[in-house]
């Protein structure tokens, strides 16, 4: 027999307490249900009898005898139908509450629940639900430990261009040093914002002309106009995104190709084969492209390539990505064969 780690109780079939032995809520319902039946069984017997043979010779005494044994009887048979039923509940119930108390190492014992198939049913639903909750605080904790990680960067390199200016011996680019440890600082917890709202389900998604936010993230990001490329021909067509979300994926991708993708970035509007219901935004360089395997690291936190120069914090393409699933969408990244790469992200039309 095994024991719960959370809650140092043995796991597996356990009896019922001597308190089950008693009349119990479900147990009382039952015997009481059987009780009528057993009467109004011989009442009816009886009417029945002396109906077809015209005879009465049984009295009030001796039909109340017979329901009293027929009670007797049936007695044992409903205190184990009632165990049967409402056993389970009751453990059912005893779990839910160590769940609620943080105790999530007690789902274990939703897989050896016992009783009808509907007892199953909900034991199943209430592991699914304590197994998700535990992964959202396993993911949460990994997540805040890789941020307070990537803030001490940027809070290192600003306190000592600080103490670098105090005494005087500080480059004249400080300012804009400063400020752009404030900007990476800023964007992290943008990401970090962003990321909460997904796993709260605080998404609110609206049709959005996709063109029209596509101009914008090409504007916020400082890029000239003609980044953007509407396809050939134009690719038109509303989105149904959470605007402030949809911009933060645009815009990390943007900055991506900035950073990391070379001299030229597009940004390009267009409808993936045979998926006439879905758009894709893609973002295009000529650089160097991902070495092979690295198109599908690049999406998991804080990841960053080994040969990758500039530094950058944030959560990246996981982020990009988390957005679009939070859509119903998807995310994706491959190297072009005229050379650099091609990340996009593709969400279904309004």
């Amino acid at each position: 027999m095994t024991h719960d780690k959370a809650t140092h109780r043995p796991k597996g079939r356990r009896r019922p307490p001597l308190a089950w032995l008693l009349a119990r809520g479900i147990h009382r319902t039952l015997v009481g249900f059987l009780l009528v039946a057993a009467l109004l069984g011989v009442a009816a017997g009886f009417a029945i009898h002396t109906a077809i043979s015209g005879w009465a010779g049984v009295d009030g005494t001796g039909m109340a005898c017979l329901a009293v044994a027929l009670f007797l009887a049936l007695w044992p048979l409903s205190w184990m139908a009632s165990v049967r039923i409402a056993w389970p509940l009751q453990r059912l119930a005893t779990v839910a509450v160590e769940l609620r108390d943080g105790a999530l190492g007690s789902r274990d014992q939703l897989g050896t629940a016992e009783g009808p198939p509907e007892v199953g049913q909900v034991a199943g639903a209430l592991r699914g639900m304590a197994d998700r909750v535990a992964r959202q605080l396993k993911d949460q904790r990994a997540l805040m430990a890789a941020v307070s990680h990537e803030l001490r960067s940027p809070l290192g390199r600003a306190r000592v261009l600080i103490e670098m200016a105090r005494e005087g011996s500080a480059p004249p680019s400080v300012h804009d040093d400063l400020q752009a440890e404030i900007d990476a600082m800023d964007g992290l917890v943008g990401d970090l914002l962003a990321a909460a709202r997904i796993d709260f389900e605080a998404v609110s998604p609206r049709l959005i002309p996709a063109a029209e936010l596509a101009l914008r993230a090409v504007a916020a990001a400082r890029l000239p106009p003609e980044t953007f490329e509407a396809g050939r021909p134009p690719v038109e067509g509303d989105v149904r995104a959470d605007p402030t979300l949809l911009a933060r994926a645009l815009a990390t991708l943007l900055d991506n190709g900035s950073r990391y993708g070379g001299k030229t970035v597009r940004l390009r509007l267009s409808e993936p084969a045979g998926r006439a219901d879905r758009l894709r935004f893609e973002v295009e360089d000529d650089g160097p492209g991902f070495a092979p395997g690295d198109e599908i690291r690049a999406f998991e936190p804080f990841w960053r390539g080994p040969d990758s120069r500039p530094r950058g914090e944030g959560l990246g393409l996981a982020l990009v990505r988390q957005i679009a699933e939070a859509h119903g969408g998807q995310a994706g990244a491959e190297n072009r064969e005229e050379g650099g790469a091609r990340v996009w992200i593709e969400l279904g039309r309004g």
